[in-house]
C-alpha cells in the first residue's frame, strides 16, 4: 500500500505543476507574496464544465463514478482530545464539488494520513477504490486539458 499511495501522491504531484503551468488562474496565488499556496479547484472546475458538462457526463464509464456518489472523510477533532473519521455526505452535484471536496479530501488523506493508525470500520477497503478512481480522475482532468502526456513526463531535478 505504501508503494501505491507514494505513485499517486507523485502522479498528483504531476497533475497540479502542469495545471498551474499550464493557466495560472488554476492556482491559489498569495496576493501579497504570490506564492502558489495551491489549486483552485472551483476554477478548474468551470473550465471542467465547459469541455465536459457535469449534467450530461457518463459517470458510470469514467472509472471515477466513486468520487460522484460518496466523499471521503473528514478527519475531525473530538470535543476533549482525539481524532475520528467522519462524513459530511454532502450531494456531489458539480464539478467543483467533485474536484474540490471529493478528490481534494482524497489527495489530503493520502499526503497527511495514515488510515492504518486510525482505523474505522466504514474505512476499510476504502482506500484502495479512492486511490484507483483518483488515478482516473488525474488522467481525465489531463486529458481534458492537454492533448499529449507531456504532463506525466519523469520528474527532472537538475
Amino acid at each position: 500500500m505504501d508503494e501505491e499511495i507514494a505513485n499517486f501522491m507523485l502522479l498528483a504531484a504531476k497533475l497540479e505543476f502542469f495545471l498551474v503551468n499550464l493557466d495560472q488562474t488554476f492556482a491559489h496565488v498569495d496576493g501579497k507574496t504570490r506564492v502558489v499556496r495551491g489549486i483552485d479547484w472551483d476554477r478548474i472546475g468551470q473550465s471542467l464544465e465547459v469541455k465536459h458538462p457535469f449534467s450530461g457526463f457518463d459517470f458510470a464509464g469514467s472509472g471515477f463514478q466513486l468520487f460522484k456518489e460518496t466523499t471521503p472523510q473528514l478527519l475531525l477533532a473530538k470535543e476533549g482530545g482525539g481524532l475520528k473519521w467522519d462524513s459530511d455526505e454532502i450531494e456531489v452535484s458539480s464539478w467543483q464539488i467533485l474536484l474540490g471536496r471529493s478528490y481534494a479530501q482524497l489527495r489530503n488523506n493520502v499526503a497527511h494520513g495514515n488510515k492504518a493508525q486510525l482505523s474505522a470500520p466504514f474505512t476499510h477497503d476504502r482506500t484502495r477504490e479512492f486511490l484507483e478512481a483518483g488515478r482516473h480522475l488525474i488522467h481525465f482532468l489531463a486529458g481534458a486539458h492537454s492533448s499529449d502526456d507531456t504532463w506525466s513526463y519523469a520528474v527532472q531535478f537538475h
